[in-house]
């Protein structure tokens, strides 16, 4: 009840100050892209980042888009959060339709992260696989189902709040863990060669060591174009 009440006094605040996007970073985006377009990309796939709740946190999602492209040369779109289902819709039909190629990679933050899990689940429904799954700081993360094939979780534990489903990341375990290959990188425990102390909840997704974890991934999963 009180967290009601505490959202909403909280959104508003937030829509008039101009912190939250929520007009942006729609499933409008979702076009489906032709031959001709995808000649552009270095590299095959498709990546898809899913901001946290109404984007208020989660602007490095749009980062690693723009640096997936920009960098690696793979074709990448940043969502909002509540655009999940349409997305899940989108890849379906592009499937359906015969026009999918390359690698499937669904990125997520904080509840974007849980989104990305839930697109999952609803592509296993139409068996479409998801070729990589990344998640930052996933805060009430359902299990992985069988159709990810791998699945990098990149979280910072606090044990002061991990008790409660929100403003956490927290470890994530498969459905099936025969069929998903999961990787849980606990940045409070884990060497990962930069400074991780000053890292929570609000900034993982910013900070340019995390998002070159993302990026390294995503280039193992998306193979270079063939000329």
């Amino acid at each position: 009840m009180y967290l009601s009440r505490f959202l909403s006094v909280l959104v508003p605040i937030f829509v008039l100050t101009g912190c939250v996007d929520i007009t942006g970073r729609s499933a409008a985006q979702l076009a489906p892209i032709q031959s001709a377009q995808e000649s552009r990309f270095a590299r095959q796939g498709r990546v898809y980042c899913i901001l946290g709740w109404l984007g208020v946190w989660s602007r490095g999602m749009d980062v690693i888009a723009q640096r997936a492209d920009a960098e690696l040369g793979v074709q990448a779109t940043s969502l909002a959060n509540q655009e999940w289902p349409k997305l899940a819709s989108f890849v379906r039909r592009e499937h359906e339709a015969g026009r999918w190629s390359g690698p499937l990679i669904l990125v997520g933050h904080s509840i974007g992260a849980d989104d990305q899990i839930r697109v999952a689940k609803r592509l296993s429904e139409w068996a479409v696989p998801v070729d990589l799954l990344i998640l930052i700081d996933p805060t009430d993360p359902p299990a992985i189902p069988p159709n990810v094939r791998h699945c990098v979780n990149i979280f910072k534990s606090q044990p002061v709040v991990d008790y409660a489903p929100i403003f956490r990341g927290i470890k994530v375990r498969a459905a099936d863990p025969i069929q998903s290959l999961i990787e849980n990188i606990d940045l409070r425990r884990t060497a990962v060669g930069f400074d991780t102390r000053v890292i929570n909840h609000f900034n993982i997704a910013k900070i340019k060591g995390v998002q070159d974890m993302v990026l390294t991934e995503i280039a193992k999963a998306c193979p270079r174009t063939q000329r």
